[in-house]
């Protein structure tokens, strides 16, 4: 165990992995003798992915959008990866770029502290301990590095609600509870009454495999409600025909007047992100009968508060159908017209509904559920008037962050980072990165910015970034998680900040056209910012004319007119009469000043 280190990262994730692969390739990779080092305290790489994943997961964000800018998927694999696989992706990330010498394993960290006064600059001092079998199991070791980045993820400590009766206080007939990150496979559930509490993406996918393993019966305890969206545009029949374009949502974005090329007063408005809400939910209204989601007929957010400028989407839409039997309602001219196809009911389910009830506030002594009554947008669900009697709790209530670890004189996470949610001013050799989570998108290729934009800043190669930070979500002030970004913005943002957001005129002149047409159409690819400045990759013009210009192929010529074409021509014209008022505004408001100043005098 080497006692120094250039740059020591702290997480064998996603995160980790490309924050170590960029330290290699481009950062202050080596300090005199000291490497940089990756420690993981875990037996494999992989992170969540590889730990805390469940049978038959899946990503719910397209390997286009997923996977590094540079190593990318085949063309012909599944855009939607099982974890399994995603993890033999990282695992060949890691050997591709030869990461492995520089990760140790089993290796965990107790405690970084402040080491000011060392003369060489090593100002970190990392206390690890090994974990693995071996002449080392139990030792702990100090080392010295000259910036860390932490790695350690969103999805690592549970969030356990306390909740009377079940978990806290006595009751002798209290059901059995488990954290959804204890959830492995479907015959943890079978032939139990199961009551999920939460309705994220994991509860989602629980509660739909909780269906199927043949559950005698099926709760989903949902508190402020949820955003429902297939991760795959399909299976919407329209005057007869049915549209199976089998379109990843994430991809279908656009870059032109919407990401790049952005006014500053349109940016700061958020007016890009009222106005999809607002043609969003017209659209599904017509497609499927409702717009508090797509195909969503109960367990739906506060009306104020439906979009996705506010919340993340949630994208494991398979329980869908079971969460809308008792509440689907859409008369047949509608129908006639325009509907959503249901995946066929599959054979020998017991019950194929979920039931969807509050968030308990107890559990009584017989281990009864207790539940107040649903806000008034949801007071057509009636479940919570029956008897929920559980055997089984899923606790699907997400993880915490805990930063007990840090010492003295370093932020409390993220949160307190000022710059980009990925460092602060006041000490730019310790960064954080893989926190932040976008509405619609991916953190590994948003890590692989910020891994880039730490690089920059800890080595002085770029100023501390001073424009508006537009990206945020409009989460409620009181949600917990208030970590949401909106991800195309984010990584506009970050681009910019790096100098690696590409114009228009320069990607026509080194790329040609082809590319150009490709950068204006596609969504918000990593690739797109390796074509230019600091991270310039020779991979990145070839990938941009094959991979990404299949994900607009795909949407077909009426496709590319909706969601290409009429979206870029709005916001011109929203982006040209914002210059031009600014260009009034400028002329007129020194003129204004002077008249007042005149008559103040």
């Amino acid at each position: 165990m080497a006692t120094h280190a250039s740059t020591l990262i702290i997480g064998g994730g996603p995160s980790g992995l490309v924050s170590l692969k960029y330290t290699l390739k481009h950062g202050p990779a080596f300090t005199g003798d000291a490497p940089p080092m990756l420690v993981e305290m875990e037996s494999e790489i992989g992170g969540t992915f590889r730990w805390r994943g469940y049978e038959n997961a899946e990503l719910v964000s397209s390997k286009q959008l997923t996977c590094f800018s540079d190593f990318r998927y085949p063309l012909n694999a599944p855009d939607h990866p099982s974890l399994p696989n995603f993890v033999n992706y990282l695992k060949d990330y890691a050997s591709h770029f030869k990461l492995l010498p520089y990760i140790h394993l089993s290796t965990k960290l107790l405690s970084l502290e402040r080491n000011d006064s060392d003369p060489d600059g090593f100002i970190h001092r990392a206390t690890i301990r090994r974990l693995s079998r071996g002449s080392d199991e139990g030792q702990e070791y100090t080392v010295l590095a000259k910036r860390v980045i932490i790695t350690t993820g969103l999805h690592v400590t549970p969030n356990i609600p306390p909740i009377r009766g079940l978990n806290t206080g006595h009751s002798p007939r209290a059901p059995q509870w488990i954290h959804s990150s204890q959830y492995k496979s479907r015959s943890q559930l079978a032939d139990r009454r199961v009551l999920v509490l939460g309705a994220g993406e994991t509860g989602m996918d629980v509660g739909y495999e909780s269906v199927l393993s043949n559950a005698t019966r099926t709760w989903m305890g949902v508190r402020g409600g949820f955003l429902s969206f297939p991760k795959v545009l399909n299976n919407f029949r329209v005057l007869g025909t049915t549209f199976d374009g089998n379109l990843p949502i994430d991809g279908l974005i656009t870059n032109l007047f919407e990401t790049a090329y952005v006014h500053p007063w349109v940016a700061a408005s958020h007016l890009r992100w009222f106005v999809s809400d607002f043609v969003i939910k017209r659209v599904l209204w017509v497609l499927t009968g409702t717009q508090a989601g797509c195909n969503q007929w109960a367990g739906e957010l506060p009306p104020e508060r439906q979009g996705r400028a506010y919340v993340f989407l949630n994208k494991s839409a398979k329980a869908m159908q079971f969460i809308n039997r008792p509440y689907r309602k859409m008369s047949r001219l509608h129908q006639f017209f325009a509907h959503y196809i249901d995946p066929p009911l599959p054979k020998g389910v017991r019950d194929p509904t979920i039931h969807l009830v509050p968030f308990p506030t107890h559990f009584d002594e017989e281990g009864r559920a207790i539940f107040p009554q649903p806000p008034k947008h949801r007071r057509k669900e009636i479940g919570w008037k029956e008897e929920c009697k559980p055997d089984l709790v899923v606790l699907c209530t997400g993880y915490k962050q805990e930063w007990d670890w840090l010492g003295e004189g370093y932020p409390r996470g993220p949160d307190e980072c000022n710059i980009r949610g990925v460092c602060w001013d006041k000490d730019l050799s310790i960064g954080f990165v893989g926190f932040l989570r976008p509405g619609v998108g991916a953190i590994p290729p948003m890590a692989e910015m910020q891994a880039q934009l730490f690089i920059l800043l800890s080595m002085g190669r770029i100023p501390v970034p001073r424009s508006p930070e537009n990206y945020h979500l409009l989460h409620s002030p009181a949600s917990r998680i208030q970590y949401g970004v909106d991800y195309s913005t984010y990584m506009a943002t970050l681009a910019r900040d790096m100098g690696s957001a590409p114009g228009l005129k320069e990607l026509w002149r080194e790329h040609g056209w082809f590319v150009t047409f490709v950068y204006c159409f596609g969504a918000a690819f990593p690739t797109f910012y390796r074509l230019t400045g600091p991270f310039r990759s020779p991979k990145a013009p070839e990938i941009v004319r094959t991979e990404l210009w299949e994900t607009i192929a795909r949407r077909g010529f009426i496709g590319n007119i909706f969601m290409g074409v009429i979206p870029m021509a709005f916001y011109a014209w929203v982006n040209l009469m914002a210059l031009i008022l600014e260009s009034c505004w400028i002329k007129v408001a020194p003129r204004l000043g002077y008249r007042y100043q005149r008559m103040q005098n």
